[in-house]
């Protein structure tokens, strides 16, 4: 995982290093800054993590097993540029993960599927850099770190039938930690209507985000079968932004006065 990391990482330097190539030598104005909106289905992904985790009991009697599924995110951002071709950008983000949850008792004859989403906020910290394409066209890679919260822990229960009940339950590591991330994509930049940026991006945690945890409950007995294991949440998403325009005003923005005492 950790060179398919360094890979996405080497990308995002080289067009950075095509954008400081491009880089006017006299800064003329101040650079604006955007405000913008931001939809993305995300998908766990082999390349960057397991995309499913399976664990069993100490004994081996049961199987839990987390399998990410497609989920959503969605929040606003800033941009805040610092020369024609280099920005810091940085929002709000909340993030849905599904996981499909299968757990077995086989001795049992005892089966249960169920849905968990596990949702946190994040807020990214990302350098930009573009490659002007032509004179709308521009090409946009990041490279930077996220803090990302997790307000709760989720739990569900499955009734298969007979004594039993299956309990599985996502337990935060901690409630706030930190995550790394890249992305690609293309925009095009208008006066009047905006920015439109499609591309995609990856996400990944500096430790699991929570432990799965499955519980094989039987009426009348206290001994729980417990299977636990640690869940690492990495994504994929394909995103698309709209920056809203900027408008400059006319005219002289401040007329001295005489100073009145």
């Amino acid at each position: 995982m950790m060179q398919r990391w360094l890979m996405l990482s080497l990308l995002v330097t080289l067009v950075s290093q095509t954008a400081f190539s491009q880089q006017p030598k006299k800064k003329k104005d101040r650079f604006p800054s955007y405000f913008g909106l931001t939809a993305a289905p995300i998908f766990g992904s082999n390349f960057i993590g397991s995309k499913s985790t399976s664990f069993q009991d100490t004994a081996l009697l049961s199987t839990t097993s987390f399998t990410q599924k497609t989920g959503f995110t969605f929040g606003a951002s800033v941009r805040i540029g610092i020369t024609k071709l280099i920005s810091i950008e940085t929002g709000l983000y909340q993030v849905r993960r599904n996981f499909e949850v299968d757990m077995s008792y086989p001795d049992s004859n005892v089966y249960g599927n169920k849905r968990l989403s596990f949702v946190n906020y994040d807020i990214p910290v990302n350098a930009l850099f573009y490659v002007q394409l032509s004179e709308r066209w521009y090409m946009n890679a990041a490279l930077g770190f996220s803090i990302v919260h997790y307000p709760s822990d989720v739990r569900d229960s499955i009734l298969p039938g007979g004594k039993y009940l299956l309990q599985m339950e996502g337990r935060r590591v901690e409630r706030t930690h930190f995550a790394s991330g890249a992305g690609i994509g293309f925009e095009f930049r208008t006066k009047k209507a905006g920015t439109f940026y499609f591309g995609g991006s990856a996400k990944i945690p500096f430790r699991p985000i929570f432990l799965g945890v499955g519980f094989v409950k039987k009426s009348g007995s206290s001994n729980d079968i417990i299977s636990i294991g640690r869940v690492n949440g990495s994504y994929f998403s394909i995103e698309a932004r709209y920056y809203l325009p900027t408008f400059k005003q006319k005219g002289e923005q401040f007329k001295p006065g005489p100073v009145e005492q």
